[in-house]
């Protein structure tokens, strides 16, 4: 049944719409955005007979904040194979991630590959494939606010204010094609602006100990043992298209490499033309 559900995951609670009836697809969004970053891929997916759940992922409003205040790449994953147990029990899912959705899918896949049959991940390339060139001069330019982020007290009323211009402007260079409508913004904005600290605590995990030494960073080097289907816009502003070189050889199940033109990082929204076609038709194997 269509409409929204609260997934109580025992960590957090989630808030996730469903769409459609079928196979089940998870949508998961990254920053700065919200659970309708795949609006323009749900109408066509549950056109083919899919089942699909975008979740707000932990830590974004309206879904809840983090008991364990964990917002890792291993704790966004569990939230991922907790949603696929607890609406595809017995069939495996189609797993979509866009930024940190991708990351949170890799991690996943590392966790349980068998419990997913098709792996989309748009605009984050696998781990392996960008660790050592994020210290190359021209992407340290572009993560100009990773570090920023790490700033406590400071990147909070940075991010908060002019009501949450920073938002604005990483869309802006991140995808300087694409000019998102108000409504978009607003609703981006509103998942966002009670949850600065949360939202923020995403980049302090990355760079952690935890992340550096521990089974984080295993899971995000880990080769990815699902089929995969990868996007990527050639003027991506948040990672470079660059950083796609090589990747193809830390998939053991193979993945399809799309370079999309005329596109930055939210190519999926920018460019469905480009993405929707090769996205079913993986999806529908």
């Amino acid at each position: 049944m269509d409409g929204t559900r609260v997934l109580d995951l025992g960590d957090v609670e989630l808030s996730c719409i469903i769409r459609g009836e079928g196979p089940l697809v998870l949508c998961a969004h990254g920053f700065p955005d919200d659970e309708r970053s795949f609006r323009a891929q749900v109408d066509p997916l549950v056109e083919r007979g899919f089942r699909v759940a975008c979740p707000t992922m932990r830590g974004y409003a309206p879904s809840g904040v983090a008991k364990s205040g964990r917002y890792d790449a291993e704790a966004l994953a569990c939230d991922l194979l907790a949603i696929a147990d607890r609406l595809s029990p017995t069939e495996k899912v189609r797993l979509v991630g866009h930024d940190w959705g991708a990351i949170a899918a890799y991690a996943a896949t590392a966790i349980a590959p068998e419990r997913f049959s098709h792996l989309v991940t748009i605009a984050v390339p696998h781990m392996r494939a960008v660790m050592s060139r994020l210290v190359r001069p021209a992407q340290l330019r572009r993560s100009w606010y990773t570090f920023y982020f790490q700033l406590r007290g400071i990147a909070e009323r940075g991010l908060a204010k002019d009501d949450l211009a920073l938002v604005d402007r990483l869309w802006r260079d991140w995808s300087p094609g694409h000019r998102p409508a108000k409504e978009d913004m607003d609703h981006v904005k509103a998942a966002i602006r009670p949850r600065i600290e949360h939202v923020i605590a995403y980049y302090r995990a990355f760079f952690s100990l935890r992340a550096m030494t521990g089974e984080t960073r295993r899971l995000l080097l880990e080769d990815t043992r699902v089929p995969a289907l990868y996007f990527h816009g050639e003027d991506d502003g948040c990672l470079g298209v660059e950083n796609i070189e090589g990747m193809e050889r830390f998939f053991r199940k193979g993945v399809d490499v799309h370079r999309v033109p005329r596109a930055g990082h939210f190519v999926h929204l920018e460019r469905p033309d480009a993405v929707n076609p090769p996205l079913l038709d993986f999806l529908t194997r």
